[in-house]
């Protein structure tokens, strides 16, 4: 992966939890979340609901084998780039939601599209709607 744009980084450790790096990852893209699923699912398909991870454990309780590090990316990372990398360095799956007015939806059918990009689309759907409300 090519680091055009300015890159994010999102410091990780063993003892961090699900919550701090889902907030992490919210700070820079407000209308985007994280959510933690197990097990990893196949790109561009959804996960059962009965397969996210909603306790807020360290990510070394879910994974052992973690070492201190850094998790790399730019805006321009898509989605489905995103969910590769987070797979490869914590050995846990990912999906990535876009807010859309009061409701978060799956990004599965535009996993090619760059993190930047879906956060726009969830600002102006949430926008448009707050408006009609």
């Amino acid at each position: 992966m090519e680091m055009k744009a300015d890159p994010i980084d999102i410091p990780y450790h063993g003892k961090i939890t699900l919550t701090e790096l889902k907030l992490a990852f919210n700070q820079r893209f407000p209308y985007l979340k994280w959510e933690f699923f197990y097990p990893h699912h196949s790109p561009n398909k959804a996960s059962s609901k009965k397969e996210m991870i909603t306790t807020n454990p360290e990510i070394e309780q879910l994974n052992p084998h973690i070492q201190i590090g850094s998790l790399q990316f730019t805006a321009e990372t898509t989605v489905k780039e995103l969910e590769e990398l987070v797979w490869n360095q914590f050995g846990l799956a990912i999906q990535v939601f876009r807010k859309s007015g009061d409701m978060w939806l799956e990004t599965t059918i535009t996993d090619q599209w760059s993190l930047d990009f879906q956060n726009e689309q969830g600002q102006e759907l949430s926008e448009q709607l707050d408006r009609k409300n």
